[in-house]
């Protein structure tokens, strides 16, 4: 379950969820918008709504409540094709030790490689990408092993 709006309204929500369900079922999702250098506003409703929270101090608080996986999505970035905020990712990284999944923005194979090797993301979310067909699954898994990421390897069927 990701949950983004719900939890900046009742943090509690968090350790509600990752007690009766296990931290991995537990997402956080975020939506950042940059607010200054190196300084991102976390907002609500679909990147609509400011919530008056530093993305940096929210992360960290909600991995401390119990979430298990970090979904981190640049408003900024997303649908621009133009890769992913990689200064956020790395922000977020640095600060805690669950799995962070980077959003928004990917329009080239290489702007997963660049956030997995530079910002250390755990996994990347694409939609963009896929959706109008400007790479195929195979074409990025290729890029990401050629860079020397681990992927997962297709289930045999």
């Amino acid at each position: 379950v990701a949950v983004n709006t719900a939890a900046i309204a009742n943090p509690q929500l968090i350790s509600d969820i990752a007690h009766r369900f296990g931290s991995q079922c537990m997402v956080l999702s975020v939506e950042a918008k940059q607010v200054g250098p190196n300084r991102w506003e976390a907002y609500t409703d679909n990147g609509r709504e400011r919530s008056g929270l530093n993305v940096v101090e929210w992360v960290k608080r909600g991995a401390a409540l119990g979430a298990g996986e970090i979904l981190l999505t640049s408003v900024d970035r997303e649908g621009t094709r133009r890769g992913f905020d990689v200064a956020l990712v790395r922000a977020v990284t640095e600060l805690v030790s669950v799995p962070v999944i980077a959003s928004g923005g990917m329009g080239k194979p290489d702007d997963l490689i660049g956030v997995v090797t530079d910002a250390e993301a755990d996994a990347v979310a694409m939609a963009d990408i896929l959706h109008y067909g400007r790479a195929t699954i195979d074409n990025i898994r290729v890029a990401a092993e050629s860079a020397g990421i681990e992927v997962r390897q297709h289930a045999s069927v």
